[in-house]
């Protein structure tokens, strides 16, 4: 649904001789989902360039590929990289069930507070490098492909002046979706992320996920996004307050 959708989009905005598309970075089993759509745009004519950072852990520009990269530089080292990783798919897949829910956001938000030391390193490394803006600026593209799961290709779309796809929606607790695009998410019905809930709840079950939904959305907001959006208005000299909102809901149309 993703590539059929995708390929409507660049039909309506790219020339018929297929367009220059830049491509966010993103990692993991995020990397590995994208890249049939990379292919697929390809085949169809398309030029397609990804960012990839010097602490990239699946992308390797060295292999023979059809799709080209464009470099920069991360102040980071591998080493720190697979810790943070490591870090959260022993507690995703493993730790979370043998935690209380003291433990859990306790642990939780402090893998996001190293996830997010990462991710503003990462923006550095393209945002505040005059030699990858500039060759942004020359590669003439007519739009950036994101992945979600590393905040800032709304921003880069932005300072380009191209649309911005997404290649999912995905946001932390899913508040992009529920408080922006209206996902509906009835507390009665919905369990939140982490809360160990399912769609069978009872009345104080349901009490307790509303409350939970209430509880994530304060600490999200007040210690994740409040950086991220203090680092859009660092760089583009205005006052900013979730600016992929804007995107993820006009570009879905």
């Amino acid at each position: 649904m993703l590539s059929v959708s995708f390929i409507e989009f660049l039909n309506y905005h790219c020339s018929t001789n297929g367009g220059r598309i830049l491509v966010w970075f993103t990692e993991g089993s995020h990397w590995i989902n994208m890249k049939p759509v990379l292919e697929e745009l390809v085949d169809r004519g398309h030029q397609v360039t990804v960012l990839v950072p010097n602490t990239s852990l699946f992308m390797n520009m060295s292999e023979p590929s059809r799709f080209s990269y464009e470099p920069f530089h991360v102040d980071a080292s591998l080493e720190e990289v697979e810790a943070i990783v490591d870090n959260s798919l022993r507690f995703f897949i493993h730790d979370i069930d043998y935690m209380s829910y003291l433990q859990i956001y306790n642990r939780f938000f402090s893998i996001m507070k190293d996830n997010q030391k990462y991710t503003l390193k990462l923006l550095d490394g393209v945002l505040k490098s005059d030699n990858v803006m500039r060759k942004l600026r020359q590669g003439k593209y007519d739009l950036l492909f994101s992945d979600p799961l590393y905040p800032g290709g709304d921003l880069v779309a932005d300072i380009l002046g191209v649309p911005l796809v997404l290649s999912l929606r995905f946001s932390l607790d899913h508040n992009w979706e529920r408080h922006c695009g209206q996902l509906p998410a009835p507390p009665s019905f919905v369990p939140g992320a982490m809360s160990k809930l399912t769609d069978k709840m009872d009345f104080s079950e349901r009490v307790w996920n509303f409350l939970f939904y209430i509880f994530q959305d304060i600490l999200c907001e007040n210690i994740f996004w409040h950086e991220i959006d203090k680092y859009y208005s660092e760089i583009t000299g205005e006052q900013l307050h979730g600016l992929v909102y804007y995107y993820i809901w006009s570009c879905d149309g």
